[in-house]
């Protein structure tokens, strides 16, 4: 029997929520946790669960901070605790923290995994998003800068689809820049994806936000995912918030990867894209 993609997501569904009903039953009887913690269903008075779910050199960093100051809800990971690149929510995390409320900073894709936990927990998800010539040139220069760190060449700093040791540092600019396009890029392509079709099939109702958007206009842009998340806010928020350190990543970087890219690598990049000509990559913001 082959089942449609809305079919096989409420079979999936079905399955979780008969295996959550068994770790709550044995967490509880082995005294692990609090058994109110795992009432799942969550109720309009709860605090919420909110996740960025943002590609890397996107401007995460600053908009969960940012959230954190402002809602005071804490920051947590979702992810497993064994999880270095936070692209799964971990469901005993989220038992841990239903009706206490936080922000999780996660590498996030799509999965229908991801989007029946997003469902069954009410979280509200933030997809951030950015001009891809400007992600090449971020990481770019983000490679670069993480070669001064001590402990690069171990291994232990980089990214799940870009993974760094010593070589890179033996590498020539434009050899990197070919290395981030070849290997980079196509990881991005299956985060935008992933989430396009969970929104344009309405399974996942998140709110996309704009690189660009977020760092021209802080204030209404910040005020307008607070509306969102159903955390009402008026007037102004405190200024030193929105210029804090982590706002300083990325700012200003509109434009270069326009400037720092060939027409050649350009068309390199346009064409991993072009394999998924029903997605409409311009509504998203990603150009």
């Amino acid at each position: 029997m082959v089942l449609k993609d809305d079919e096989l997501f409420f079979e999936f569904e079905f399955e979780v929520e008969k295996m959550t009903e068994a770790l709550i039953d044995a967490a509880s009887e082995d005294g692990l946790v609090r058994p109110d913690h795992f009432h799942y269903q969550l109720s309009g008075n709860d605090k919420p669960m909110i996740v960025v779910a943002a590609a890397p050199r996107t401007g995460s960093t600053f908009l969960t901070n940012v959230l954190k100051k402002v809602t005071k809800l804490q920051r947590f990971r979702l992810c497993s605790g064994y999880s270095t690149n936070e692209h799964d929510l971990y469901l005993p995390a989220l038992c841990m923290m239903n009706n206490n409320g936080c922000v999780s900073q996660m590498h996030m894709k799509g999965t229908y995994h991801n989007a029946l936990l997003i469902n069954r927990f009410k979280i509200k998800q933030i997809i951030l998003v950015r001009n891809i010539y400007d992600i090449v040139a971020s990481l770019f220069h983000d490679l670069r800068k993480k070669e001064e760190i001590s402990g690069y060449h171990i291994g232990k700093i980089g990214y799940s689809f870009l993974w760094l040791d010593s070589a890179t540092k033996n590498m020539n600019d434009e050899d990197l820049i070919d290395m981030i396009i070849d290997l980079a890029i196509p990881w991005y392509v299956n985060f935008y994806v992933s989430w396009y079709r969970l929104t344009e099939q309405n399974i996942v109702n998140p709110i996309w936000v704009n690189y660009e958007d977020m760092m021209n206009d802080k204030n209404n842009t910040i005020i307008s995912i607070l509306n969102f998340i159903d955390f009402p806010f008026n007037g102004e928020i405190n200024s030193t918030i929105l210029n804090e350190k982590y706002s300083t990543y990325n700012k200003g970087d509109s434009g270069r990867g326009d400037i720092l890219l060939s027409d050649e690598r350009k068309s390199r990049i346009q064409e991993k894209f072009s394999y998924y000509e029903d997605v409409n990559f311009d509504r998203y913001f990603v150009r």
